[in-house]
């Protein structure tokens, strides 16, 4: 496994972050395109999942970025 200093953490975590909104805000209009009746479930769906694995990314640096500090 690959040494990351610090300030590597601070940066993806930022990144991710970023990521993270996005995809909500992505959720949020593919609900509204699921309701006015096209079917968006499956992109939905992904997405959500893509959801959970950056909001893991994101516990899983934050606790290395403690550990670090």
């Amino acid at each position: 496994m690959e040494n990351y200093e610090l300030t590597d953490y601070l940066a993806a975590k930022k990144s991710l972050a970023s990521t993270l909104h996005k995809v909500e805000q992505a959720i949020i209009s593919l609900e509204e395109k699921q309701s006015a009746g096209r079917n968006m479930k499956s992109q939905i769906t992904l997405s959500k999942e893509r959801v959970k694995a950056l909001k893991l990314s994101l516990a899983l640096i934050e606790r290395e970025i403690t550990r670090l500090s």
